[in-house]
């Protein structure tokens, strides 16, 4: 949770539509930093990571939650929704050691069901 603690200072300010639209700026941005519209597509189709571009748009829809909730919460709801995404087929993770095995699935990003 701390890990949000500054972004979600910075949204309690700021209006409703503000983090999507940081996101999709920060896309943009991104794709835009090559010098050619090709070479813009070019960085998510061949040199970015696949797995850590899906997980990243895959986490808007609960950061967005951060004005209304605390950052444990929402980081607490995102790792079990992708470990129920990965696992299916398991039930999530209980007691002390729970955030840390949340955790490890997330992190595995893809072939979590090997882990």
């Amino acid at each position: 949770g701390i890990m949000l603690s500054s972004f979600k200072n910075v949204l309690l300010g700021a209006p409703g539509g503000d983090l999507a639209f940081y996101f999709f700026h920060w896309l943009t941005d991104l794709s835009g930093a090559e010098g050619t519209p090709l070479g813009g597509a070019e960085k998510f189709t061949l040199k970015f990571p696949r797995p850590v571009l899906s997980a990243f748009l895959w986490s808007i829809p609960y950061l967005q939650h951060l004005g209304e909730e605390t950052e444990t919460a929402v980081v607490e709801k995102y790792l079990q929704a992708r470990f129920k995404e990965a696992l299916p087929f398991l039930p999530a993770p209980t007691g002390p050691m729970a955030i840390a095995k949340l955790r490890l699935v997330a992190m595995a990003q893809s072939g979590a069901e090997l882990a």
